[in-house]
């Protein structure tokens, strides 16, 4: 549910493409391979390229490690909002920020500056973007050799706080579900299973979903921990739930088998009102987890729009060859 990489929270009038976002932020889309860089954003209209202030960091930069480290600090302190020629400006905070994004050893003392960043809140820029670039500072920390301390109790303290927006605690939801399995002590395991779990029963909000899947991907999920991960994904297929939280339930219990998901996945289908992002899923579930008697209605989606075709199709050929090796 990288996640991590997705700048999720859109105005409603896009809700559709945020939707299909969704599909591949809560597939965890969460896994950058180790230091990559954010992806780059283009410069705002009417801002030259000489007043992006920050020059990237790299080996021939600096004269001595002196003057490497200063820079990178005095670019860590433009990432966290400290230059007041840059704190409202989005696209100079962030290309301070891919300066930087290749240093996966950074001193103490500016991991430091960045978790308490992370903690703080960010009023220079819109909600969205304050996200969008929290996330990034989190998937540095995360991949820096040796991880800060307290990265994690700084993660559980964002999300228990309820200080921070809705995105901001889903990418917090996101980073615990792909630090949770480094985790050796147990009791902390605990107290991020217990974010997940207070997490997956807010079902109007998105990150709802997220949360499944980082309990889905806990290595150490005893049984009592897998019924709650059934019952909850289950739970989080039905109606009047968070659209994207609902959407991820649906890919969830046809990934795990979960076949208490297809009659509401059935209902979805049946109903007179159409969501194409919504009906692909379900029409997935039911190639996963459906029955004979889903084969008339795959074969209805086929026939109603082209933009099903290829859904339906995959779909029910996984059920046909589900039916056939179960004898059914």
């Amino acid at each position: 549910m990288n996640f991590c990489d997705s700048k999720r929270f859109m105005p409603a009038a896009i809700l559709a493409v945020a939707l299909v976002a969704a599909l591949a932020v809560i597939i965890f889309t969460v896994n950058r391979s180790d230091c990559e860089l954010p992806p780059p954003v283009p410069a705002a209209t009417g801002i030259p390229a000489d007043a992006v202030r920050v020059r990237a960091v790299d080996p021939g930069f600096a004269e001595d490690k002196d003057m490497q480290q200063a820079a990178v600090s005095a670019a860590i302190a433009t990432v966290c909002g400290g230059d007041p020629a840059t704190a409202g400006r989005y696209e100079a905070r962030n290309d301070a920020l891919r300066s930087i994004f290749r240093n996966c050893n950074l001193p103490e003392s500016d991991s430091a500056a960045l978790v308490a960043y992370l903690e703080s809140p960010d009023e220079s820029l819109r909600e969205e973007r304050v996200a969008a670039l929290k996330n990034d500072v989190m998937n540095l920390l995360r991949r820096q050799e040796r991880r800060p301390d307290g990265f994690a109790e700084t993660l559980i303290s964002m999300f228990r706080e309820g200080k921070h927006p809705p995105a901001v605690l889903d990418y917090c939801i996101q980073h615990l579900g792909a630090i949770q399995n480094d985790v050796s002590d147990p009791d902390m395991r605990v107290r991020i299973r217990r974010v997940f779990e207070t997490a997956v029963g807010r079902a109007a909000e998105a990150y709802a979903g997220t949360a499944l899947y980082s309990i889905a991907e806990d290595s150490a999920k005893t049984e009592e921990n897998e019924a709650f991960l059934r019952r909850s994904t289950v739970a989080l297929c039905k109606p009047g739930e968070n659209p994207a939280a609902r959407i991820a339930a649906f890919q969830l219990a046809g990934e795990r088998g979960y076949a208490e998901a297809a009659p509401i996945a059935r209902d979805v289908l049946s109903s007179s009102r159409r969501d194409a992002v919504l009906d692909i899923v379900c029409i997935g579930t039911l190639g996963k987890v459906g029955g004979i008697e889903d084969i008339e209605i795959l074969d209805r989606f086929s026939r109603l729009s082209s933009r099903y075709a290829s859904a339906t199709a995959a779909a029910k050929k996984h059920l046909e060859r589900n039916l056939h090796e179960t004898g059914k």
